[in-house]
């Protein structure tokens, strides 16, 4: 038998084999083709490239695409949905020039937090739609995005009056009722979007937190049950987007479905 210490120098020549690395523009790389389901991956995908200009992404926001993309993939509805949701709440907030804050989102997971906790839904309802409405605004955004990205490129992103921005809240009593109810397709890559948002919820920068509060609002059961009634309009909103389409004729109907769904959704 060998030494090890021969074996382990045999070993690091084998894969010390020179390797040629050819790069490309993003110009010549062709987007990926899309597909016949309602979501997929190659439409997230798309949906990015057209959308955000990565070079002011982090590692862990750019880890979370890589995951949304995958979760788009699985074949069960629900976690198409997820996808579809996840996605618009990313891109609200990596639309603006500058970031507003997390109020609606902070609100929503604290609101849902009690609510599984103590079993009162009274108030989860109104928070619920009010997340809606700011991932309805969101869907403007990204119209304004597509069509004229110089017109979000300085401006502020959506700000109201909470405590610290809404950036602080009950994260891991959220991500613990999230995770409750996932379904076995989606649990390994909710544990890596936790692990993920974890860390943009932890992060010193504004934009990183506001990403880790509005995805983790976007995750929450009934909104994620709410985009599930609204998945028609909304994938076809998506669609548009991954195609380089102008979306702006798809944006009312999108919108309209998810504030409707918010009145009728299951809490």
């Amino acid at each position: 038998m060998l030494p090890f210490v021969l074996v382990s120098l045999f070993l690091s020549s084998a894969l010390a084999v020179p390797v040629s690395v050819t790069q490309y523009s993003i110009n010549e790389v062709a987007p990926a083709r899309l597909d016949g389901r309602p979501v997929s991956g190659a439409i997230i995908n798309n949906v990015l490239e057209y959308a955000v200009d990565g070079g002011d992404t982090n590692i862990y926001i750019l880890t979370l695409e890589q995951i949304l993309s995958d979760v788009a993939n699985l074949a069960d509805i629900k976690s198409q949905a997820l996808a579809v949701s996840q996605t618009l709440a990313l891109l609200g907030e990596l639309a603006s020039g500058v970031p507003g804050d997390a109020c609606e989102a902070a609100a929503l997971v604290n609101v849902y937090a009690d609510s599984v906790r103590t079993g009162n839904k009274s108030q989860l309802r109104s928070a619920v739609n009010r997340y809606l409405g700011r991932l309805a605004s969101n869907i403007d955004l990204i119209v304004r995005l597509v069509n004229n990205p110089d017109s979000v490129r300085y401006a502020v992103g959506s700000r109201g009056n909470c405590s610290g921005g809404g950036r602080r809240y009950q994260f891991e009593a959220a991500w613990d009722a999230i995770l409750n109810n996932s379904n076995p397709y989606q649990i390994g890559l909710l544990n890596e979007e936790y692990c993920a948002l974890r860390r943009l919820y932890s992060a010193f920068n504004n934009r990183s937190n506001n990403v880790g509060a509005a995805v983790s609002a976007a995750s929450v059961v009934p909104v994620t049950r709410a985009v599930e009634l609204a998945l028609g309009p909304l994938s076809s909103f998506l669609r548009a987007v991954a195609s380089g389409a102008n979306p702006a004729n798809l944006a009312a109907s999108a919108k309209q479905a998810l504030i409707k769904a918010g009145g009728s959704v299951p809490l």
